[in-house]
């Protein structure tokens, strides 16, 4: 029986690490118009023509979620489908994924999918999906997967520096204080995903060894969740080096991996921006 994986393109992944014979993968790309310029989160997109392109534009850029016809085809292929989504506090992908599910439904009640919001994005995506992929090769049923996946999402976390707010504070996420301390005096802002999926202002470091410390004593005082940290970086693999480096010392049995960005996170993370998922 062939297992289906399929994401939005917030997970940061363009294929399953380690992929079982029986698991399949795809990623349903988010659309970020800059301008009169739209950007599609594929394979094909230019991370870097699309910040430029954002760091020059002063009006609000805007992202859109995959829709629910792009979603069925997905859902329609034989066997079970799991559905991962960027947090539904941020985002109206879950709910386009869940109306799609409904509409396979009605047609066929008896078809297998599942949709997980992940309560996060980035990171802390990958590390349920990693789940998932552990859970089918050892051969647990659907009915038992996906409660177990719900549980891995309410335990794992996100945390982030962002060297620039200039994204979160003109779509409201964030204070315009907190993006002139973060982007104009040289101070990262570090922030967190809350229980709920929401974004949280932790505090700020200055300089990468001060915002690598910081990411550390967080990480340490919330605890790690399984045995793997994801660290997704936007354009920063020398700082995501050395947060992996601090990270495996304080953690030496567990596995610390480093991922790029897709589009719509380095929109999000901006130029040089960590996410961290634990």
């Amino acid at each position: 029986m062939k297992w289906h994986i399929v994401a939005d393109t917030s997970c940061d992944l363009f294929d399953l690490v380690d992929p079982a014979d029986n698991v399949d993968f795809a990623a349903i790309p988010f659309t970020i118009r800059i301008g009169d310029k739209e950007y599609i989160d594929d394979e094909h997109i230019s991370v870097e023509e699309m910040l430029t392109a954002n760091e020059n534009h002063s009006e609000v850029a805007q992202t859109a979620c995959p829709a629910p016809q792009d979603w069925i085809p997905y859902c329609e292929v034989p066997g079970p489908v799991l559905i991962f989504t960027i947090s539904s506090a941020l985002s109206g992908s879950y709910n386009s994924a869940c109306t799609a599910r409904t509409m396979i439904l009605e047609e066929d009640p008896e078809k297998q999918i599942a949709v997980i919001d992940t309560k996060a994005t980035g990171a802390e995506s990958v590390i349920i999906i990693r789940k998932a992929c552990e859970l089918i090769q050892a051969g647990l049923p659907f009915e038992k997967i996906v409660p177990a996946l719900e549980d891995t999402a309410a335990r794992t976390h996100t945390i982030f520096a962002l060297a620039s707010y200039h994204n979160l504070i003109k779509n409201g996420r964030v204070s315009r204080l907190i993006g002139f301390i973060a982007g104009h005096l040289g101070f990262w802002g570090i922030g967190a995903g809350s229980d709920e999926g929401e974004i949280v202002i932790r505090g700020k470091a200055r300089g990468v060894k001060s915002m690598v410390r910081f990411l550390v004593e967080e990480i340490k005082k919330t605890g790690v969740a399984g045995r793997m940290i994801y660290i997704n970086h936007c354009q920063n693999p020398e700082a995501a080096g050395e947060l992996k480096k601090q990270l495996s010392a304080v953690f030496p049995s567990v596995a610390v991996n480093i991922l790029p960005t897709r589009g719509l996170d380095s929109f999000y993370a901006e130029r040089h921006g960590l996410i961290v998922g634990f």
